[in-house]
């Protein structure tokens, strides 16, 4: 009965979509830098639901969980480990109980416990014309000492659910997808909505910056690098669903 009073939560806020999305407000995080080692609370802002007519009745949110993820240093994939550029990557984010906009929430954890992202949904959701600031904790890891990174950029995804559909009815005011294009996965942006050419818009970011007073970079890095980590098709297609005790709750199976 909880479980299916959950998806009845999500179905409800829905209205009928007609109007085209709005490209022009992405959710994103309220603070998208820090450097390294500060911890503050951070907000998921999300700034439109999927058209003039719908209200967002649900989020799921994933961070790359650096295991098999893809790193890209200056734009180049890097075969090593997220280890050679940061020393406590992993579990950075903690999510806060607020029932602002969604009734229930979770985080999501790997096999370790470690949190690699969040979901919200139920309740009265967020009217088209008002905005959300879903609140967690968010410490920015240290950069290893020994590398060369000056500063490494995570990409986040998330998706904003404005109707419980399957991935077959995403689209035009059902979701909201701030995620990768290309990746290979059902939440593909391109999958469901045009992408301009060799752009990739989709995914929030959080750009760690390197202390460069109390962490300087070694004498051999020169300007340093640029590091990127986004999530494997694999870690997406595992920790985008919302799962609630073990049942999937969206997208519908």
């Amino acid at each position: 009965m909880y479980k299916q009073s959950i998806l009845a939560g999500l179905v409800a806020g829905v209205m009928i979509a007609g109007a085209a999305q709005n490209t022009f407000a992405h959710t994103r995080l309220n603070i998208p830098t820090a450097t390294e080692g500060e911890r503050a609370i951070n907000h998921v802002m999300i700034t439109h639901s999927c058209d003039e007519t719908t209200h967002t009745i649900g989020t799921s949110v994933v961070f790359p969980n650096g295991t098999d993820s893809t790193i890209l240093v200056d734009g180049a994939q890097h075969n090593g480990s997220i280890t050679d550029f940061m020393t406590n990557y992993g579990n950075n984010a903690s999510m806060f109980f607020d029932r602002s906009a969604f009734d229930y929430m979770d985080a999501k954890t790997d096999a370790n416990g470690n949190v690699v992202g969040f979901w919200a949904g139920g309740g009265p959701g967020m009217p088209n014309s008002l905005d959300v600031a879903l609140p967690f904790r968010l410490t920015a890891a240290s950069i290893e000492p020994s590398s060369c990174a000056t500063s490494v950029k995570i990409y986040i995804s998330i998706v904003d659910i404005c109707e419980v559909t399957n991935v077959d009815g995403f689209g035009e005011g059902t979701v909201e997808l701030w995620t990768h294009a290309g990746l290979g996965t059902p939440y593909d942006r391109d999958l469901h909505f045009a992408v301009d050419a060799g752009t990739d818009p989709g995914p929030a970011t959080f750009t760690i910056n390197r202390n460069l007073a109390t962490n300087p970079l070694p004498e051999n890095c020169g300007n340093g690098v640029a590091v990127e980590v986004k999530p494997s098709a694999a870690q997406i297609n595992r920790d985008m669903p919302i799962q609630l005790n073990g049942q999937q709750v969206w997208p519908q199976p």
